[in-house]
């Protein structure tokens, strides 16, 4: 099969791929998609829709009591790299979960215009301020969402009680692979997150390391399917939660040649690109795809 028009470009632009062990053991990665939030909202790289929970200047909308915005590295909170990050807040109960977040679709010319294949590895960089000790054990804040379907029927990933964990998945919450005694989920930092995922067809596998350590892994067997087609990062929460903050930064997802057989060593590649260049050359990838989807019109 004639290698996609969209994969060429990847290749042509970013020449980004990189072995995470020995070149002739360890898969390769190749850029698929990225967000320093360095472009706006949806500045290309998000899907462009947006649920009332945008806020473009930073302060509380109207009515809501949790909201999202993009803030520079001049405001003094924290950016991880590059000029700005995401910034999602809540200051008050809700009476249904808090949803304060973009998101990607990748099967939609409006966004990413081909599904991410996998196995992949998706990365992310997230600070988080909350006090779990006003929060009850069943309340949680949530980290990342992935879904292989069009119906959002996903996999999540929360810090409840203050511990990271996993949800929809075989066990449910994921198998906790981590050290001992488990520790709470670092506040008030940045935190790395990187999460391995293969989709294979009837039955999948994940497994997150937090800072490089392996922490949590589970099965997936809710949809059948072979790439990502759904996915966010960032506020959600449920409604209970009164007070929190997160920040995200240097969003990535890899796809590889073939699946890992390394699961304890951290699959990234071994060269990262800087935020700047890969928001550029996932930028170019955008208006291709844009020129693609008008002559499909």
């Amino acid at each position: 099969m004639p290698i996609s028009c969209r994969r060429l470009a990847a290749l042509a632009l970013l020449g980004w791929l990189a072995c995470a062990g020995a070149a002739a053991a360890a898969p390769q990665h190749t850029l698929a998609w990225f967000s320093g939030f360095e472009s706006g909202f949806p500045g290309g790289e998000w899907f462009p829709w947006d649920n009332g929970s945008f806020s473009p200047n930073g302060a509380m909308l109207p009515g809501r009591v949790s909201a999202w915005t993009i803030v520079p590295s001049s405001s003094g909170e924290p950016v991880f790299s590059g000029d700005h990050a995401y910034r999602g807040w809540i200051v008050a109960p809700a009476g249904s979960s808090h949803r304060a977040y973009p998101g990607i679709s990748s099967d939609d010319p409006n966004n990413i215009d081909e599904p991410i294949a996998s196995p992949l590895v998706n990365s992310f960089m997230v600070w988080l301020d909350a006090d779990f000790d006003a929060m009850s054990p069943s309340d949680w804040v949530h980290l990342g969402t992935w879904g292989n379907n069009v119906d959002w029927i996903v996999h999540t990933m929360s810090v409840r009680d203050g511990k990271l964990e996993m949800a929809h998945l075989s066990p449910f919450a994921g198998e906790y692979i981590g050290p001992q005694p488990r520790p709470d989920f670092p506040l008030r930092r940045w935190v790395r997150i990187t999460v391995y995922i293969e989709y294979n067809g009837s039955v999948g596998f994940v497994q997150a390391w937090q800072d490089g350590v392996p922490m949590l892994r589970g099965a997936w067997t809710q949809r059948p399917g072979t790439a990502l087609l759904r996915a966010h990062w960032g506020m959600y929460a449920n409604g209970a939660v009164s007070e929190a903050v997160q920040y995200n930064d240097d969003i990535a997802i890899w796809t590889l040649d073939e699946p890992l057989t390394d699961l304890v060593s951290e699959p990234l590649p071994t060269t990262v690109p800087e935020p700047a260049a890969a928001a550029a050359a996932l930028a170019a990838l955008g208006a291709l795809a844009a020129v693609r989807a008008r002559s499909r019109a």
